[in-house]
């Protein structure tokens, strides 16, 4: 007959219930935690109330190294330690390989003793001087002639001493990133520096207006053309036929002065008269001796230049030392202006900001009754596009009209040119 244990209370209802909770809770956990937590105290206090120091301790001692051992060796150590006293409270190595058939030589009197030393000491006896040896200040990284450069490169790189090369920053302009205002532009300022900076804003806004004129000056003609009763005659005459008789003033009086300047004897011009042999001769005997006369001249210059070798090698030197000094003043120039000045980023054309400024009638004395004037948003966009951070937008560049047009020729057929006999193409 078989024994069923008994159902307890909380098996017959629910989990999720409060019934449950009373009936059916494991209190062995909460034992186990009461009994180590008495046990604790009772051995001297909590393991969560000591430090780390307290319960744990850094081993310094140098790790031991184990030789390794071959298959023979082992086997005869297996056999080595089974005929040692089982008394010996001695931790031994599993064996690893089976052992020979044969009987090997067990060691006899102080040779077994030997053997338990050795094996309690972890079969290696620990170096002489194991004890002065620190792991955590003994250096272990390899020793590496640094002398040569192309190892001590290697080695630093590979331990990541030394970061490899990065390109540095692009150096844009030396304008400061933000202008300072001046006095005048506060909202309380002192007279005299206020009326320096209204009267500047004023000076340029002026500038302004009389670029604008000038432009429009330039468009509009800049007084009318009175009409004459001779234009009106031609106008009215335009198109029909004019008697060939008829002769404006002016062109007759042209007409008087080209018969004049003609017949005046000063411009007369005669003729050139052609060389005899004679006289070609004679020129070309003048011509060599003029050459060389000139050659003699050059020569003997050359030979009193000798003389003063030193004087034109100091002036060469002076020439070619004032050259090199221009050179450089004009690269530190260059840099200069690229580094001072607005450079062409984009297709627009740069224009500055108008500074904001405040009427006499404006000014407040109080910071909070101030009205805003300007954008910090435009004025940092400007000064990124002063400094060459930003390029500017602008339109594409039209395409511009040829001023000579090619004419092209199209021939075109008529039916009126077709007629008896033509041939058509």
């Amino acid at each position: 007959m078989a024994i069923t244990a008994k159902r307890p209370a909380a098996a017959k209802t629910s989990r999720h219930k409060k019934k449950y909770w009373r009936k059916g809770v494991n209190v062995d956990d909460i034992e186990d935690s009461i009994a180590s937590i008495s046990q604790q105290k009772a051995a001297g206090g909590l393991i969560a109330d000591f430090s780390d120091e307290q319960l744990f301790s850094i081993d310094r001692s140098p790790a031991k190294t184990l030789k390794k051992v071959t298959k023979r060796q082992q086997a005869a150590l297996d056999k080595i330690t089974r005929s040692i006293d089982l008394d010996l409270d001695v931790s031994l190595p599993k064996p690893k390989a089976p052992s020979k058939k044969s009987v090997a030589k067990l060691p006899r009197g102080n040779a077994i003793k030997q053997r338990q030393e050795k094996i309690l000491r972890g079969k290696t006896a620990p170096a002489k001087n194991a004890s002065s040896v620190d792991l955590w200040q003994k250096d272990f990284t390899p020793k590496v002639n640094l002398d040569i450069p192309q190892a001590a490169e290697h080695f630093l790189r590979y331990t990541k001493k030394k970061m490899p090369n990065t390109p540095a920053k692009k150096l844009t302009s030396l304008l400061p990133a933000v202008n300072v205002p001046s006095g005048g532009a506060s909202y309380n300022p002192e007279a005299g520096e206020y009326l320096d900076y209204v009267n500047k804003i004023a000076a340029d806004e002026e500038k302004v207006v009389a670029n604008e004129k000038k432009i429009q000056a330039g468009v509009r003609p800049k007084h009318e053309k009175m009409v004459t009763n001779g234009e009106v005659a031609m106008e009215l005459t335009e198109g029909l036929p004019i008697d060939p008789r008829y002769k404006p003033a002016e062109e007759e009086e042209e007409e008087v002065v080209e018969k004049d300047s003609a017949e005046s004897p000063e411009e007369k011009k005669e003729l050139p008269k052609t060389l005899t042999k004679k006289q070609k001769a004679r020129a070309a005997e003048l011509a060599k001796e003029e050459k060389e006369r000139l050659e003699k001249k050059a020569k003997m210059l050359d030979e009193q230049n000798i003389f003063k070798s030193k004087q034109i090698n100091k002036e060469l030197a002076a020439e070619e030392a004032e050259r090199d000094k221009e050179a450089q003043e004009r690269k530190t120039r260059k840099v200069m202006n690229k580094l001072t000045k607005r450079q062409r980023l984009g297709r627009g054309k740069f224009q500055e900001e108008e500074e904001p400024f405040l009427l006499q009638e404006e000014l407040t004395g109080s910071l909070r009754q101030v009205k805003p004037q300007g954008s910090i948003l435009e004025d940092r966009v400007k000064s990124m596009q002063l400094r060459n951070i930003l390029p500017i937008a602008g339109d594409k560049n039209k395409r511009k009209l040829k001023k000579s047009l090619k004419a092209k020729v199209i021939e075109k057929r008529s039916v009126r040119d077709v007629k008896k006999g033509s041939r058509v193409i």
